[in-house]
């Protein structure tokens, strides 16, 4: 079957991804899904848990320029709010008690290819500094470093709160919304 932004099947569409549903809704998805998919855009992705935000982000990766390179997931919630920083953007040799040698990022890792911050309503307000310098700027810094390093990828995040409501409780900045 020729891959197209949806298919149509009686009953329902069905998205190469292996989303199926009948809803105009979901038809106005995959219509949108096609449109910002070959572009660099960042994506937020919002909605339930259980609906399939990462069915749909890794539809977009899949059908992106970016294709052949690394897709990167990460559970911002999942990891200890204490490593989060080093896990995302890496960390240079002797920045904290057990770094006993400089490691690369998740970002670092992506090169090239697509990020995926899941429950990124979940990450500490100076995670979501670093993450902002990076979306505005294409470089990076691991923690304990002081030279920015230059990536070149696609973050796309997903969340099931409501980010607006975050920011106004101020544990969100508005500025990365």
């Amino acid at each position: 079957m020729k891959e197209t932004p949806s298919t149509r099947m009686s009953g329902g569409y069905m998205d190469a991804s292996g989303i199926i549903g009948e809803s105009s809704t979901l038809a106005e998805v995959f219509r949108m899904l096609h449109k910002v998919a070959p572009t660099d855009s960042t994506v937020l992705v919002t909605g339930e848990s259980g609906t399939g935000k990462e069915l749909l982000v890794r539809a977009l990766h899949r059908r992106s320029l970016r294709s052949d390179k690394p897709f990167v997931p990460i559970n911002c919630g999942a990891i200890p709010r204490e490593l989060l920083e080093s896990e995302l953007f890496g960390h240079e040799k002797g920045a904290f008690t057990h770094a006993i040698r400089s490691k690369p990022g998740r970002f670092e890792l992506a090169e090239g290819g697509t990020v995926f911050l899941d429950e990124i309503g979940e990450m500490p307000l100076d995670a979501q500094a670093a993450l902002l310098r990076l979306l505005q700027e294409g470089e990076l810094t691991r923690v304990g470093g002081t030279r920015p390093r230059r990536v070149a990828l696609r973050v796309i995040a997903a969340t099931n709160r409501i980010l607006a409501d975050e920011v106004r409780a101020r544990r969100f900045r508005e500025d990365l919304y």
